[in-house]
């Protein structure tokens, strides 16, 4: 996801807005070519499209949403390595 303005106060509260969306499971405030990544949980297509078309794009700020979908989970290790 991509802001239009970098100003403080915009990026706080799309990070509060953000934060308060049940289907966020994470977010992330990125370097790079996208300011943030969100790590998001749906049941369907519909329900991700719901998503997107009644709460995301209702968040002020947000220039460019850029969508990308598991197809098949390879590995999910959490574990750290000390």
């Amino acid at each position: 996801m991509v802001l239009e303005s970098h100003n403080e106060n915009f990026i706080e509260k799309f990070q509060q807005e953000v934060a308060a969306l049940e289907e966020v499971h994470e977010c992330f405030h990125m370097s790079g070519s996208v300011d943030f990544f969100l790590k998001i949980y749906v049941g369907t297509l519909e329900d991700y499209h719901d998503f997107v078309r009644y709460k995301l794009s209702k968040i002020n700020n947000v220039k460019t949403l850029t969508s990308t979908f598991i197809l098949k989970e390879i590995k999910n290790n959490l574990a750290y390595i000390i």
